[in-house]
C-alpha cells in the first residue's frame, strides 16, 4: 500500500509541476452524446471437427453502446458509457423461469473524469479502457485507477496506477479485513519520430496480495478454494511506420512467470486468471508485419511467435485464428507455444467497398495429449468484405475455413467453417 500511495502522490506532484498554463476552453463547455451499435448473424459449421453429432449453429446477437461526455468551462471532462447487450438473440430482459429482470444485460464499462492541469498534463481517474501498442498485447483493456497524459514535444508519457482487484469488494473475509488488493503500476511512452513513424515502450509491475487459499460457506458446507495469484513484471516494445509504398508494424512482449492472463479478456468479460497452458515460465510473444502497397492493393506478411504460456490479446490475429470475432476458433497463444505466418491482401475496390483475404499457417507445440488440447498445427483460409452504406453505417461480411491437425490419433480433424454478417452504426 505504501508503494501505491507513493506512486499516486508522484502523479499529483507531476501535475502540480506541469500546471503552468490554464486551459481556456469556455467555448467547449457542454455535453456530447455519441455511440455505436451492431447486429450480427452468425453461422458456425463443424466446430467440433466431426467428433460429436453436434449440429451446425446459427444465431444472431446485437449490442448498443452510448457514450456521454460532459466538458466543464475550464476544460475538465467526465465520460460515461452504457452497454446494452443482447446475447445470441434471446429474450435477455427477463429470466424465463422467474420473470426477474436480468441486470447483466445492461452495465457501465466507462465512468471516469479527466482534469487538464496544463496544455501538457492531464490526469484521468475512474473506470476507463486503454489501448497501448499495435493491438497485440494491450488493446481495449478494462481498468480502474489513475493515469497521466504528459505531452513533451512529440513524446507522450502515460504513468498509471490501476486496481485489478479491490480487497474491500472481496467476499473473502481475510482479504476485506487486511485490504488485500491487486494493483498494477507502470508507464507507457510513445514517440513520433515523424509523421510516418512511431515507437513505443510499455513497462510495469503488478502486485497481488489476495489470499491464495480460503474457505467459503456454500449451502451450509465449508468449502476450500484456491486462487491463482497474478503478480510480476511486464514489458512491451512496439513500432509502426511507412516509407513510400513500404510499411511495417510489430510488437514484442515479455511477461514474468507470475503473471497470468493479464490482458486476456473477451469483448464483454474480464480476465481469465490463467495463461495459455498453465505454464510457470516467463512468457514471450511478438510479431512483425511488413506491407507493400500498389495503388489500391496492399500486401502484408504477418509472422510471429508465443512461448511460455503467453496469450496475445483477443483482438490479435486474423478471423478464425485469433481476432475477437464470434467465429474465432482458437486464440493466439492458446494450447501451447506458437509459430505462425499469414499472408494478407487488402484491396479497395472503391471508396465504399473494401476486400480482405487471409491465408494463415500456425505450428503449435501442443501442451495436451488428448482431444482439442493436442492440436499441432492449423491453417486458416478466410476473407472479409466492408461496404459503407452511408456515413456512419457499414455492412461487414466475414467467412473462413479452419483446417486443424491433432496429435491425438483418436480425435477427428475435419475442417470447420464459419461466417457472419454485421451491420454497424456509429453516431
Amino acid at each position: 500500500m505504501k508503494k501505491i500511495l507513493v506512486a499516486s502522490t508522484a502523479l499529483l506532484l507531476v501535475a502540480g509541476a506541469a500546471a503552468t498554463s490554464a486551459i481556456a476552453a469556455e467555448d467547449q463547455a457542454g455535453v456530447k452524446i455519441s455511440g455505436d451499435a451492431r447486429a450480427r448473424l452468425v453461422f458456425k459449421g463443424s466446430y467440433d471437427f466431426g467428433n460429436t453429432d453436434a449440429s451446425d449453429v446459427t444465431f444472431m446477437d446485437s449490442r448498443v453502446r452510448i457514450t456521454v461526455k460532459g466538458t466543464a468551462a475550464g476544460g475538465a471532462y467526465a465520460v460515461g458509457r452504457i452497454r446494452l447487450m443482447d446475447n445470441k438473440g434471446e429474450d435477455n430482459d427477463t429470466d424465463s423461469a422467474s420473470g426477474v429482470v436480468d441486470p447483466g444485460n445492461v452495465w457501465i464499462d466507462k465512468a471516469y473524469i479527466g482534469v487538464p492541469f496544463s496544455d501538457a498534463f492531464t490526469i484521468e481517474a475512474g473506470k476507463y479502457r486503454v489501448s497501448y501498442g499495435t493491438g497485440f498485447f494491450y488493446d481495449d483493456i478494462n481498468l480502474a485507477g489513475f493515469r497521466g497524459i504528459v505531452k513533451v514535444g512529440s513524446v507522450e508519457i502515460n504513468p498509471f496506477v490501476e486496481w485489478m482487484a479491490e480487497g474491500q469488494n472481496s467476499k473473502i473475509s481475510i482479504d476485506k479485513l487486511k485490504d488485500n488488493d491487486s494493483v498494477r503500476m507502470g508507464a507507457n511512452i510513445t514517440a513520433k519520430i515523424n509523421e510516418n513513424w512511431k515507437v513505443g515502450l510499455l513497462a510495469g509491475y503488478q502486485t497481488d496480495n489476495r489470499a491464495e487459499n480460503f474457505n467459503i460457506d456454500v449451502d451450509g458446507v465449508d468449502t476450500n478454494y484456491t486462487v491463482e495469484k497474478s503478480d510480476g513484471a511486464f514489458a512491451d516494445v512496439y513500432f509502426s511506420g511507412k516509407q513510400n509504398a513500404f510499411g511495417i508494424n510489430g510488437e514484442f512482449v515479455y511477461t514474468e512467470s507470475g503473471l497470468n492472463g493479464m490482458t486476456y479478456q473477451s469483448d464483454d468479460h474480464h480476465y481469465t486468471g490463467k495463461d495459455g497452458i498453465g505454464s510457470e515460465d516467463d512468457g514471450w510473444g511478438g510479431y512483425i508485419m511488413p506491407t507493400y502497397t500498389i495503388d489500391a492493393l496492399t500486401l502484408g506478411l504477418n509472422m510471429g511467435f508465443t512461448g511460455g504460456g503467453f496469450l496475445a490479446d483477443l483482438n490479435a490475429g486474423f478471423i478464425l485464428i485469433g481476432g475477437d470475432d464470434p467465429i474465432t476458433i482458437i486464440n493466439v497463444g492458446a494450447a501451447g507455444d506458437w509459430l505462425w505466418a499469414g499472408f494478407v491482401a487488402k484491396y479497395a475496390i472503391s471508396d465504399s467497398l473494401n476486400l480482405t483475404g487471409n491465408i494463415v499457417y500456425a505450428s503449435i507445440n501442443a501442451d495436451g495429449t488428448k482431444g482439442k488440447s493436442s492440436i499441432s498445427d492449423a491453417m486458416e483460409i478466410s476473407g472479409a468484405l466492408q461496404y459503407t452504406i452511408s456515413k456512419g453505417a457499414d455492412f461487414y461480411w466475414y467467412a473462413g475455413c479452419f483446417i486443424p491437425s491433432f496429435d491425438d490419433p483418436a480425435y477427428s480433424d475435419d475442417p470447420a467453417f464459419g461466417s457472419y454478417g454485421k451491420l454497424e452504426v456509429k453516431f
